[in-house]
């Protein structure tokens, strides 16, 4: 069974199975029937969720997940450091129903295999299908996580 107790050790996922049916009634997305399918699909997009940078600071220095968190501001809000915020647990669902069809962490091997190469004037290079993985990109996600994620680029900057 899924940990989503945040004061637990064995903390592992901020959606339950519930949050996760509860957004597909609602959106109208298709899941397993069996729960223990779904709290697979949670786990993997929780293990997207943990790759990316949150800003603020860890609640308590040992909890096992990233969140909840202190010192997030979101619209010029603090968000309170004891709870998940409505929108992560959103984040973590939607993730989940893509995981369904998308590899969230694909193993990268180094480029997609050449079928073909041929120089006769210009080069001209056939690649095979589906032989290059690439990271998803989700364009939903940022909007969901707004004030929540340190953009790519950023970097903290603190008082010693």
């Amino acid at each position: 069974m899924l940990v989503t107790d945040t004061g637990s050790p064995d903390f592992e996922s901020y959606a339950s199975v519930a949050d996760l049916r509860d957004l597909a009634d609602r959106r109208g997305y298709e899941l397993p029937v069996e729960d223990a399918e779904c709290e697979r699909l949670l786990l993997q997009a929780m293990d997207y969720l943990a790759g990316m940078k949150w800003k603020g600071i860890r609640t308590r220095p040992e909890q096992p997940q990233a969140w909840p968190r202190t010192c997030v501001v979101v619209d010029g809000a603090t968000l309170p450091g004891s709870t998940i915020p409505k929108q992560l647990i959103q984040a973590q669902c939607r993730l989940a129903v893509e995981a369904q069809e998308t590899d969230l962490q694909p193993s990268f091997t180094g480029g997609a295999e050449v079928l073909q190469e041929a120089v006769s004037g210009a080069v001209s290079v056939t690649y095979a299908q589906g032989s290059r993985a690439a990271a998803p990109s989700f364009t939903w996600l940022g909007g969901l996580l707004r004030g929540m994620v340190t953009a790519s680029g950023q970097i903290s900057v603190v008082r010693g």
